[in-house]
Formats: C-alpha cells, sequence, structure tokens
C-alpha cells in the first residue's frame, strides 16, 4: 500500500487554508507535472502537514481538479475584465467575431492556463480523468459567443439550424487552432499569425452560416 493511500481521518479545514494549499499545489503541479508531484511536496510547498491536506482534500485526483477550477475560475476573470475594458460589441458579426476571439486567444495563450491545458495534454495518456476534469466547466466565452451568435439568428444575419454546433465549429475553427498552432503554449505566436488565424477561420464560418 503506498504511503497516500494510507489517508488519515479528515476534519474540516478553514477556507484560508485551503486556499494556501490549492495555490501550493498549483506551484507543484507545475514544476513537477501530476504523476510526479506528491502530497508530501505540496505539503512542504504549502508549509503544511500531510493531515492539514488531508483535513480538505481526500488525495492528489480531489486537489488537481480543486486547482484547475481555481485556474479556470481565474481566467474567467481576467476575461470578464478584458471584455469589459476593451470589447464593445457594434452589431457587425464580422467585426465583433474577430475582435472577440483576438482577446480570447490573447488571454488563454498565456500565464497558467496555457501551462495547464499543456499539462493535462501532456498527462491524459496515463490519466484521462484529468482531461474530463479540464474540459468540464464549459467557457465562459463559448457562452458569450453563443449568445451573440443567437441574437444575428434572431435578426436574420445568420441561418443556423443548431445552434451548439455552429458555436462549437466557430471555436474548432478559431480558437482551437490557434491552440494547435502554438503547441499547447510551447511556441509563441506572432500578432501576424493570430490574425491570419482567426481570418480565416471566422471567414469560412461566416461563408457557411451567414443568410444569402
Amino acid at each position: 500500500m503506498s504511503p497516500e493511500s494510507q489517508v488519515p481521518a479528515r476534519r474540516p479545514g478553514r477556507p484560508a487554508k485551503r486556499h494556501l494549499i490549492v495555490d501550493a499545489a498549483k506551484r507543484v503541479f507545475l514544476r513537477h507535472g501530476y504523476v510526479d508531484a506528491s502530497i508530501e511536496m505540496i505539503a512542504a510547498e504549502a508549509g503544511a502537514s500531510k493531515q492539514t491536506i488531508y483535513n480538505h482534500f481526500e488525495g492528489k485526483e480531489q486537489l488537481f481538479a480543486a486547482v484547475v477550477q481555481a485556474v479556470q475560475q481565474s481566467a474567467i476573470a481576467a476575461s470578464e475584465t478584458a471584455f469589459a475594458g476593451e470589447f464593445e460589441g457594434t452589431g457587425d458579426i464580422d467585426r465583433d467575431l474577430r475582435a472577440v476571439f483576438r482577446l480570447i486567444v490573447r488571454l488563454n495563450l498565456s500565464g497558467d492556463v496555457a501551462a495547464f491545458r499543456r499539462l493535462v495534454f501532456i498527462e491524459q495518456m496515463r490519466h484521462p480523468e484529468l482531461m474530463e476534469k479540464w474540459t468540464q466547466a464549459r467557457p465562459a466565452f463559448e457562452l458569450s459567443i453563443r449568445e451573440e451568435v443567437e441574437q444575428q439568428v434572431r435578426l436574420g444575419v445568420l441561418d443556423v439550424d443548431n445552434l451548439d454546433l455552429a458555436v462549437h465549429q466557430l471555436i474548432l475553427l478559431v480558437f482551437n487552432e490557434a491552440i494547435s498552432q502554438s503547441r499547447y503554449g510551447l511556441r509563441e505566436l506572432s500578432g501576424e499569425e493570430i490574425a491570419k488565424i482567426i481570418d480565416d477561420g471566422v471567414d469560412m464560418w461566416l461563408r457557411c452560416y451567414r443568410t444569402r
């Protein structure tokens, strides 16, 4: 039986300490990966005991899920701030989609979001459950795009039968393509490369769905 399988009895933990543990775990996972990270490493990084860790989490998998959630929530907050300060819809679907994706790509190809996306991608062969945890939360930007597309359908600008499918296709054409070309954040894309990915994807999508 491994040391981590000998889980001490859990006691309720304090929220402030939980936050410190999650923050420490994020640093450990990024340095060592999921497989090589251990509860002992995380406890040392947090300046806490293993018992304290187990007062908050059942084990490493649950702790990783909490870190993923924290990273995604931070990314959502950053997106909301960026959109509030930098994006103003014009009603022109062509112009607005390009502006939205410029913000989305910029925010998602750097920082902890990009780093954890790479980590999940690398580890998914041995631990497919990590990818499931990463993709559970529906990105806030996807919901925003859906609302914009739905409005344009009502206005008769777009002809879309399956709204969810159309939005998913648009994200694949632009966002996922940018992630792929950046090698999951390992290669920095130039402004010209990002612009071309966005223009090509939006142009193709609009040719398919714009009302004729």
